[in-house]
């Protein structure tokens, strides 16, 4: 019951990350950006991939490698027609493609820095993220990508599905994939999960 308890209090720590990261988005944007149908996973098996949604097409993956007390990466995925969205939402429909990377890199920055933070904050760790770097695959390849990135240590994976509504008429629903290091659950004091 426990491990339950705790597995819940980090799915929540990285809800309100990305809380604080829709609040970084609307400045950005200078649209009011929320969170809605925000739905987390996790995964007890590192080489469970049944929770990624399916996708056609070509993919962007932004990877963040997570260093610290804990160690891990985040991978932030867009479809094709999800980064179209966001530079409609920025009123900026063909970005040439240097431009269009270097935003989609700084909005993984704005979303992973705010649930490391948030997982910093809350669990009393020294975490950051590392300079995040995009990958383009086309959607078959992205289960073997993301195979061919396990690492020797005991790790977490959590699902995010979670769409960032703009306004009241635009929205984008990436895919956000955390690979944490199982030691986490160790670091959330007691105090934090009982009831």
């Amino acid at each position: 019951m426990r491990t339950r308890s705790r597995e819940n209090f980090l799915i929540h720590i990285l809800n309100m990350g990305f809380d604080k990261a829709a609040s970084s988005f609307s400045m950005l944007t200078k649209r009011n950006v929320k969170i809605v149908n925000s739905q987390s996973i996790l995964v007890r098996h590192e080489d469970d991939y049944s929770y990624i949604s399916e996708e056609q097409g070509d993919l962007y993956v932004l990877i963040t490698q997570i260093i610290g007390d804990i160690t891990g990466k985040s991978f932030l995925i867009f479809s094709e027609d999800e980064t179209q969205e966001i530079f409609k939402a920025l009123n900026n429909t063909s970005p040439n493609k240097a431009i269009s990377e270097a935003f989609l890199l700084e909005i993984d920055n704005i979303i992973s820095a705010s649930v490391i933070a948030e997982i910093s904050n809350t669990l009393n760790l020294e975490i950051y993220g590392d300079v995040p770097h995009l990958t383009k695959i086309h959607a078959s390849e992205l289960q073997d990508f993301l195979s061919e990135l396990s690492t020797n240590d005991p790790t977490s994976m959590i699902f995010c599905n979670t769409t960032f509504h703009f306004d009241k008429k635009d929205r984008v629903h990436p895919q956000f994939i955390w690979k944490l290091s199982s030691k986490i659950f160790e670091m959330i004091p007691e105090q934090k999960v009982t009831v």
